[in-house]
């Protein structure tokens, strides 16, 4: 279903049920939290929280400033972590450093931003497909692609910065 019609088909359903557009989003985002449920995964929502999955409390954390429709993509995100690193064997073979045991030097190496980089596309992606073909999710493709190019911009922001070499006195 093309995006632009994604807000008239959820308005349209809220109405004919009496709910508002909100509970559309929150039931999915529920959903999610279900899907997790299954994986040994619970959520918290936090108000200003980064959004980001712990693999050592298996827990996700979510900003719950933003609205809902907000919320379920940043948990979909999420989930496309946990579906990225459900076996080791994807990540070691599509990323060239494990991220996940990076010292001082692996952390400034480009093989290190690359692989931080691709695995957050990557995380989009899987969200993506979790929701619109796994569980069948209403999802506004464009408001979905604004939030994912922020995110993933933030990222390259971050890999591309110069380091500062020069002594601070």
């Amino acid at each position: 279903m093309k995006s632009n019609h994604i807000s008239y088909v959820v308005s349209s359903i809220a109405e004919i049920f009496g709910i508002k557009k909100a509970d559309i989003w929150k039931r999915q985002f529920q959903d999610l939290e279900r899907w997790l449920q299954e994986r040994n995964f619970s959520v918290i929502l936090e108000k200003g929280g980064e959004d980001i999955v712990s693999w050592k409390t298996d827990t996700i954390t979510i900003d719950s400033n933003p609205q809902w429709e907000s919320r379920y993509y940043a948990l979909l995100h999420e989930c496309g972590h946990v579906l990225a690193n459900e076996t080791v064997e994807f990540l070691d073979y599509n990323y060239p450093c494990d991220v996940y045991e990076a010292d001082g030097r692996k952390i400034k190496s480009d093989a290190y931003k690359v692989s931080i980089v691709g695995e957050e596309i990557e995380a989009w992606k899987l969200g993506r497909n979790l929701g619109d073909h796994t569980l069948d999710h209403f999802i506004n493709h464009n408001k979905f692609d604004k939030m994912m190019t922020e995110c993933i911009m933030s990222y390259l922001y971050w890999a591309t910065e110069e380091e500062d070499d020069t002594n601070s006195a």
